[in-house]
C-alpha cells in the first residue's frame, strides 16, 4: 500500500558468512519527525493536517491525534462517538490486513493475489464513514454529529464478512475455525485460498520457525510514565529509537494474538516464525470483524458536541492500528499546539535491536534464493509504514 506522506523506504542488506546471516544491516529515510511541522497550529488545524502529514492509516492517525487532543482540553467523548470512531479504525486495519494477506503475501511466493476482492472491500469499507456520521468533518474535536443508517451498516458489514470469508478461509468453514491446532491443520491442508497457499508453501519448504527470536510482545505502559518520556528532552529519541527500561518489543498482529491457543501452539513449535506471524494476520481479520459488530451495537444518534480549545494542557492518544499500537502526544497551550510527538508501530519493529533484525541475524540461507524469500515474507508480515530494499552482500 503507499507509504507516508513524507515517503523515505527502508534499505535492508543481508551479511552471510559460514552459511548463516551475520549481519543485518538497515538504513531507513523514513521522516520520524513530522509531527513536529503541527507545533503553532490551531488543535483542529493539527487534526485536519495528521491524514494528509500521514497517508497511511489516516483514521487511526486522526483518531489517535483527537485522543491526544481530547484528553489534553480534559473532555472525555461520550461512549456512541468512540463507538463510531474504533470502527473507522477496525474498517481500516481491516482492509490493510486483507491486503497484507491477499496482496502482498502471495506476491512474495509467486501467488496471483486477489485483486478483485480487495476492491470490492475497500468500496465497502469507504460506505461505512457516511453511514455513521453525516457531516464529511466527522474529525470534529468533541464529536461530529452521529446519525448512524443501522440498515446501510448492517448490510454493508454483512457484506464485508462476505467478501472476506471465501477469500482468506475458502467456502466452508464449520463453527469458529482455528481454536484447536488440529482444526487449522485440516484447514491448512484442504483450503484453496491465498492465504493457505502462501501457509503450506511456508511449512512445505521449511520456513516455519524463520525469523524466530526472543522479542516479547509490547506490553500495556503505565500512561502517565509513557506521558513523561514522549514529553521529555529525550521525547524526539525516544520515538526514532524506542524502548521500555532498556527492552524492545514487538508490535501488530502477532502481539494482539499472542495468547490465543492456536498462536500459543504454534509458537510452541515455531516461536514467532513466519508460520505463527501469518497465521496471526489470518486470526486477525477475523476478530477486526467481530470488533467491527461490537462496536456497530454501541452506536447511537447523537448530536455533535462543542468544545472550546483554548485551554492549556497535554494528553496522550493510544490507537491499536494495522501494523500495532500508534501512540500520539500533545502539548496544548493558549489553543495552539506548542509540542507534538508520534511513537508508529515501525520503530518497534524495525528497531535495531527488534524482531526483523534478531529475526534474521543467525538464520540459515539454504540458497541465495530462499533466503531472499523467506526474509522478504518476515518484512512484509512485520509490513513497514514505508516501502523497502533488500539485498544480500556477497560473501569475502
Amino acid at each position: 500500500m503507499p507509504g507516508w506522506a513524507g515517503e523515505g523506504r527502508l534499505q535492508i542488506r543481508l551479511e552471510i558468512q559460514r552459511g548463516i546471516i551475520e549481519k543485518v544491516t538497515l538504513h531507513s529515510t523514513r521522516p520520524v519527525g513530522l509531527a513536529a511541522a503541527l507545533a503553532g497550529c490551531e488543535p483542529a488545524a493539527a487534526i485536519n493536517r495528521l491524514p494528509r502529514l500521514f497517508s497511511l492509516c489516516g483514521m487511526a492517525q486522526t483518531v489517535a491525534g483527537l485522543t491526544a487532543v481530547e484528553t489534553a482540553l480534559g473532555f472525555t467523548p461520550a461512549p456512541p462517538q468512540t463507538a463510531a470512531r474504533h470502527v473507522l479504525v477496525a474498517a481500516e486495519a481491516l482492509e490493510q490486513t486483507a491486503w497484507q494477506l491477499l496482496l502482498e503475501g502471495p506476491r512474495c511466493i509467486g501467488i496471483t493475489p486477489a485483486f478483485e476482492t480487495l476492491k470490492r472491500l475497500r468500496l465497502l469499507i469507504v460506505a461505512l464513514r457516511p453511514q455513521l456520521f453525516p457531516d464529511p468533518f466527522w474529525n470534529r474535536i468533541g464529536g461530529a454529529p452521529l446519525r448512524p443508517d443501522q440498515a446501510g451498516l448492517a448490510a454493508t458489514l454483512a457484506a464485508i464478512a462476505e467478501c472476506l470469508q471465501p477469500a482468506i478461509w475458502g467456502e466452508s468453514v464449520p463453527g469458529q475455525p482455528w481454536q484447536e491446532r488440529q482444526d487449522f491443520d485440516h484447514w491448512l491442508d484442504q483450503a484453496a485460498t491465498p492465504v493457505a497457499a502462501l501457509l503450506r508453501r511456508v511449512r512445505d519448504c521449511g520456513l516455519a520457525d524463520f525469523g524466530r527470536c526472543a522479542i516479547p510482545p509490547l506490553p500495556i505502559f503505565d500512561p502517565e510514565r509513557l506521558a513523561q518520556r514522549l514529553a521529555g528532552d529525550d521525547g524526539q529519541a525516544f520515538c526514532a529509537r524506542p524502548d521500555w527500561e532498556g527492552a524492545v518489543y514487538e508490535t501488530g498482529a502477532l502481539a494482539r494474538r499472542w495468547e490465543e491457543p492456536l498462536i500459543a501452539a504454534l509458537r510452541a513449535d515455531y516461536g514467532n516464525g513466519l508460520l505463527t506471524r501469518w497465521a496471526a494476520r489470518a486470526l486477525e481479520s477475523r476478530a477486526l470483524l467481530a470488533e467491527l459488530h461490537d462496536d456497530w451495537h454501541q452506536i447511537v444518534e447523537q448530536p455533535a458536541t462543542t468544545l472550546e480549545t483554548t485551554a492549556t494542557g497535554a494528553g496522550l492518544g493510544l490507537v491499536e492500528c494495522a501494523r500495532g499500537r500508534l501512540t500520539h502526544w500533545v502539548d496544548i497551550g493558549a489553543g495552539q499546539v506548542r509540542q507534538y510527538r508520534i511513537l508508529a508501530p515501525t520503530e518497534w519493529n524495525f528497531h535495531p535491536d527488534g524482531p526483523l533484525i534478531q529475526g534474521l541475524i543467525g538464520a540459515w540461507p539454504v540458497q541465495q534464493a530462499t533466503i531472499l524469500h523467506a526474509a522478504t515474507l518476515l518484512i512484509t508480515t512485520l509490513d513497514p509504514c514505508v516501502g523497502f530494499d533488500l539485498a544480500i552482500d556477497p560473501s569475502p
